[in-house]
């Protein structure tokens, strides 16, 4: 609770102090209270950052990734954005200032947190972040559904985002990681496509089963007669620690019940028919 919330039930700043120094109030930050204990969870700590500020503040940066469940949370270094100038200082908080116009879908709501959008804050780490971990970001939040890149929605959000903010350090390097995403992400389709054309020209491979489900497991062809899948992974790595770790999963569920997975990438499509051949007819007895 803040002091002034305290004052609107009726408590006189003497009251405030005296309960203070009974420790029914745990002072957390400048005018923001504990009430009983000081034994909080990471989201009361946030929000009593968020109290010390004022109705205008939002978490940012850092601390918005891990708000959106695409990093830890760092209770130490817990990152605010204060619109205008001036400086105001927390012990133990990083404020950030800014003198641009905070847009519609620049701060959400997360439960009872204002904390940057997901675009927005893509922007405030772009100068930061290596190109790698912005990508891992972008993977991430993608995966997690927060950002949809592909989509009209979610494509005008990151594009108006990226035009709002075009000269903020490390813009570019957003943008080429973005691009970089959106082309990868799209060469999915591209690779069915060569795989459906490779398939075609050879006539001795049997047409397989097409985005059936195994269990709860969806999978790309799937030939039954000799328990053979084949899994066609788009993007030639995986950046997340949590989808290589779907993979195996899936591919571990799928060996428990006999059927042996194959994994063919974009690379080995434009690189290794031949290999890709030798496989599928290794495991399909075609001779």
């Amino acid at each position: 609770m803040t002091r002034q919330q305290l004052r609107d039930l009726a408590f006189s700043d003497k009251q405030i102090r005296r309960l203070a120094r009974l420790g029914w109030l745990q002072a957390i930050h400048h005018n923001v209270y504990a009430v009983g204990h000081r034994h909080l969870s990471d989201r009361a700590h946030l929000f009593a950052a968020l109290l010390t500020f004022g109705p205008q503040a939002f978490l940012s940066h850092r601390t918005a990734a891990g708000v959106w469940k695409l990093r830890a949370i760092n209770l130490h270094e817990v990152e605010v954005t204060l619109p205008g100038t001036g400086g105001r200082h927390r012990d133990g908080l990083t404020v950030h200032r800014t003198v641009t116009e905070l847009e519609a879908d620049d701060v959400r709501t997360h439960g009872e947190l204002r904390v940057s959008s997901v675009p927005r804050m893509l922007v405030e780490l772009a100068a930061r972040e290596t190109p790698r971990e912005l990508e891992r970001l972008v993977t991430l939040a993608v995966q997690k559904r927060l950002l949809r890149p592909d989509a009209n929605d979610g494509r005008a959000a990151l594009e108006q985002a990226l035009a709002r903010h075009e000269r903020h350090p490390g813009i570019a390097k957003l943008a080429a990681v973005l691009a970089v995403y959106r082309h990868t992400e799209s060469r999915k389709s591209d690779l069915e496509v060569a795989f459906d054309r490779f398939l075609a020209a050879h006539p001795e491979i049997p047409e397989p089963n097409r985005n059936i489900e195994i269990d709860h497991w969806e999978i790309d062809c799937f030939w039954p007669a000799h328990n053979l899948a084949v899994e066609l992974d788009g993007r030639p790595y995986h950046i997340a620690a949590n989808a290589m770790e779907k993979d195996r999963i899936k591919d571990a569920a799928l060996l428990r019940k006999g059927i042996t997975p194959l994994r063919f990438t974009d690379f080995r499509v434009e690189h290794d028919l031949r290999g890709i051949l030798g496989d599928l007819r290794h495991f399909l007895k075609l001779g």
